[in-house]
This record gives structure tokens, sequence and C-alpha cells, in this order.
């Protein structure tokens, strides 16, 4: 047997219990006051010095005994809410397209949502209405969190002949295309065993991601490729952790490329905080989507570049400001560098 809820006289009875202790600490806030101010009457002080010595006023003093006054008669203190509540200053039309919005993209939060509304449908909505309808929503049962999972991953020792070790580095000073981060993760979905390789500009946010069937330096020579032909910017240098994917042959193509690699320290997997950030953001936007039903590599290579493309062109990053990523490297690749300008 399952009991779902108490009985209603427990919360009867816990709501009598509680309006009464709330009673008996208002009263003994007065009694206190009225003690302490007839302590140094009795004393045979003026007003001005009760006054100064209890910290109390005459006027509190005064009020404390009509409020002790009217406990003694059974009246209970009034509320102090506020006798005009704010309305709510959104209606079905809203509440429906963040509704939509949300089940079109669930990992999505309220500045997302708030900048596509913006941006898409041409109404003016702040965030923190935003956040209200979500919570209205989530209340209502209409919408759910989106599941999240890491793995902890095992870190190796790199013993390369062109990697270099990591070193410091501010990430105010780091160019388009400079220490872009690249990781692996293992998904499985709909009985199929995914490695997704991924790589992060620490800048623009870009992102490119592809599957493969097994997580060998091959495939990361492979993936590091078609990164380089599809990056939109040149790729100045590469940043990975100690996986051993990330030796052997991807290192020979990063030193043919002259493309230099750095390689983290053991157990430091936060310097790769925005790849790692992004593979989680790709479990939560795509891998754990009811809707995807690609069972074969082909098929979820199909999948997973409409939703690459979809990272890059049409979802607001917070950090850009609200632009997608392709929309802040069109703007920041017009500008002239300073080197250009000095020139």
């Amino acid at each position: 047997m399952q009991f779902k809820a108490l009985h209603k006289t427990v919360y009867k009875l816990y709501s009598y219990a509680r309006t009464q202790e709330c009673l008996d600490a208002h009263r003994q806030h007065h009694e206190e006051r009225v003690r302490l101010w007839q302590a140094h009457k009795a004393e045979g002080l003026n007003d001005e010095a009760c006054q100064r010595l209890s910290g109390i006023s005459r006027a509190s003093y005064y009020r404390s005994k009509r409020a002790l006054a009217a406990l003694d008669r059974g009246v209970t203190p009034p509320s102090k809410a506020r006798k005009r509540q704010n309305k709510r200053r959104w209606g079905e039309a809203e509440k429906q397209l963040v509704l939509t919005i949300r089940r079109a993209n669930p990992p999505y939060g309220k500045e997302k949502i708030a900048i596509i509304i913006n941006r898409d449908h041409g109404r003016a909505i702040s965030v923190s209405t935003v956040g209200r309808i979500l919570k209205h929503l989530a209340e209502k049962g209409l919408i759910q969190r989106s599941p999240s999972a890491l793995r902890a991953k095992r870190k190796r020792t790199f013993k390369g002949r062109h990697a270099q070790p990591w070193t410091y580095k501010d990430y105010k000073d780091i160019k388009i295309g400079e220490r872009v981060q690249i990781d692996h993760m293992t998904v499985t979905r709909n009985g199929l065993v995914c490695k997704h390789f991924q790589a992060w500009d620490r800048r623009s946010k870009f992102i490119h991601a592809q599957v493969y069937s097994n997580a060998k330096s091959s495939s990361a020579k492979r993936f590091l490729q078609e990164f380089i032909e599809k990056s939109p910017f040149t790729v100045i240098s590469i940043q990975v952790d100690g996986g051993s994917e990330f030796m052997a042959e991807f290192e020979d193509a990063c030193a043919e490329l002259s493309i230099p690699l750095i390689v983290l320290p053991p157990k430091k997997p936060t310097y790769n905080g925005g790849v790692e950030r992004g593979n989680r953001t790709f479990q939560e936007e795509f891998y754990f989507q009811p809707n995807l039903l690609a069972d074969t590599i082909g098929a979820m290579r199909y999948e997973l570049s409409k939703a690459v493309n979809k990272y890059n062109s049409y979802r607001p990053h917070r950090a850009l400001n609200g632009l997608t990523p392709l929309a802040y490297l069109q703007n920041a690749l017009k500008e002239p560098s300073p080197e250009s300008q000095a020139a």
C-alpha cells in the first residue's frame, strides 16, 4: 500500500499549532518591549531616559501595550501581506508560445527562449516573465526538466613527440581558432554505440561534431581533417586531454599540418571545460531527445549534422550577448585585426 498524502486532520492540527506558535512569538516580542519600558519607569526615570536606555520609543511602548490587550481579547494580529498584489503580465498567447518553444527545445532556459521570442516572433517579453511562465508550466506538469548524466573519464599521461604540455594563458587574450578544445564521449542510443568527437572554439563558441564507430587515433585524425575543412576560421592550435585517441596518428596529423598540440595535465578536465559543457549540451539537446530514431552510423551522422547546424546558426548564446556562433564569427571576421591596422 502506498500513501500519497496524510490524513486531513494532520494538516488541520499542524495549521493550528503553527498559528499558536506564531502568536506566541508575537506576544513574546511585545511583552519584552513592555517589560523593559516598565522596569525603567519603576526606577523613577522619565520617558526620555526610558527611551534612551531601552531603545524603544514612547509610541512603540504604547503600541505594544495595545497589541497585548488585543491578544488578551482574542484578536489576532493583522496580516502583513500587501493589500494589492501584482497582477500577472502574461496571457494565454505568451504561455502557448513559451510552451511551444520549450517543447521543441527541452533544454532551453528562460534566457534563450526570451531571445527567440524577441528575435523570431517580434514580441517584447522579458527574461523574468519567461521564467515565471516556465515555473507555471512546471507546476502544471506541462514541462519537465531535461535529464543530464555526465560520465567520469579516466585520464592518461600523454607521451608524444609533437605535443607540448599545457601552460597557462589568459582566456581574454585567446584569438579565434587558438587552443580549440577537442574531446570525445561515448553515447549509446537506439542500441547503437557512437563515439562522439567534438571541437569547440573558445572565442566564438563554434562547435563541430562527428560520430564514429570507434575512438581510435585514426578516427580522431579523420575528425581533425574534417574540422579543418569545415571550420570558418583558421585553426591556430589545438588543446586535448591525455586520451590515447589523441596520440599516434592524430599527433602526426597535427605535426604535418604545423598545428601546435597542447595537452592538459592529468586529472584537469576543467581546463577543457568548454568542450565538456558542449558534450553535455549535445547529450541534452540531441541524444536524449525522444524523436531521435537513428540506429546506424550513417543515419546518426545525418541527424547530428542538423543538430550542429542548429547549434551554430539558431541557438542563442548568453556569452555572445544572444548571438549565434556563426553570427558572432560573421561580425568578428569582418573587423580588421590590430596587426593589419598597425601595418
